[in-house]
């Protein structure tokens, strides 16, 4: 029992340790700090420490949008998808425990419309490399905390077109063109499915023809 407690001491000391170290840390070096360490390990080419680095701002600064979108750019140059996507779904679910107030390089303050514009453009880079499970994932964690955002609710609605699925995009794009009737990419997208319900109708009626 006495070499349990023991070990429980040690245990705790470890940890009362590491945590004082971290705010030691957080009071002697801010984000702009971690951000130029960042910045000068990417320049050496030494990625898995700049990725270290990363992980430690966000740890010790978690309001702090610049080091999770660094973090998501790193993923993007690694070729990590999973990784890309793990991390924009962090951001969104510590944005709605954090109230949408974010902190960007020098205590500057962003909102959720800078993070959700940053997002989307992350997804179009989903977009062209073909990694639609991904962008449709994304698109539907951010009307889970955003139900109005036409970017999302339009991304939702190509993920499903491409695949000729225009049952499931049509709800996505009309609810997108309510919101926002002048949104020309919304618009240019309800052309397509006009024109995709309008080949698989004739589609129908030739192969009925057949018959």
């Amino acid at each position: 029992m006495k070499k349990i407690l023991a070990a429980m001491i040690v245990i705790l000391v470890g940890v009362g340790g590491y945590v004082g170290f971290k705010i030691w840390q957080k009071n002697h070096y801010d984000a702009a700090f971690y951000a130029a360490q960042v910045n000068l390990a990417l320049r050496d080419n030494q990625p898995q420490k700049a990725f270290d680095l990363v992980n430690e701002g966000i740890l010790l600064f978690p309001q702090h949008l610049d080091f999770r979108f660094g973090k998501i750019y790193m993923c993007q140059m690694l070729g990590d998808v999973t990784c890309l996507k793990d991390e924009m779904l962090k951001i969104l679910q510590f944005s709605a425990n954090n109230n949408n107030q974010w902190l960007w390089i020098n205590e500057e303050l962003k909102d959720n419309a800078f993070m959700l514009e940053v997002l989307q453009n992350y997804q179009k880079s989903l977009w062209e490399n073909g990694n639609l499970a991904e962008m449709r994932e994304i698109a539907e964690a951010v009307l889970n905390y955003f139900p109005d955002n036409v970017e999302s609710l339009n991304t939702l609605a190509i993920s499903y077109l491409v695949d000729g699925n225009w049952q499931e995009a049509e709800p996505y794009l009309k609810t997108a063109h309510q919101l926002n009737p002048n949104d020309e990419i919304v618009n240019k997208n309800l052309q397509k499915l006009a024109e995709i319900k309008k080949q698989q109708k004739e589609k129908g009626q030739e192969s009925e023809n057949k018959e």
